[in-house]
């Protein structure tokens, strides 16, 4: 499905919602960090690895409590809920994937 923008909804794994992406989702590219906080699973921090074919797929490296070396798949754009820095990715690595209090949903 599409909006008057001919923006394509995207299904959000996590959520199990169908949303539009927002600005600066579109604006991921390889070597940017993420962050993803859901009521559902622990906070998962993430690097994107390259885009794939279809447009709004990456592959990516996401890391959080259950998986602390990190684990390979394949990254929808809606799924980050937000971009870190180096340096956030880097103190959430040095807290061992714990989301600092403000962070938790």
């Amino acid at each position: 499905m599409t909006n008057p923008r001919g923006q394509t909804q995207y299904y959000n794994r996590l959520t199990g919602a169908l949303v539009y992406p927002h600005e600066w989702q579109w604006k991921l590219r390889k070597g940017d960090h993420y962050q993803i906080i859901t009521e559902y699973f622990p906070a998962i921090y993430g690097v994107v690895i390259e885009a794939l074919r279809d447009i709004g797929y990456y592959t990516a490296v996401g890391y959080s409590t259950w998986y602390p070396n990190g684990t390979g798949g394949v990254l929808c754009i809606v799924d980050p809920t937000r971009l870190l820095t180096q340096a956030e990715f880097e103190a959430a690595r040095a807290r061992g994937w714990e989301p600092l209090e403000d962070e938790v949903q």
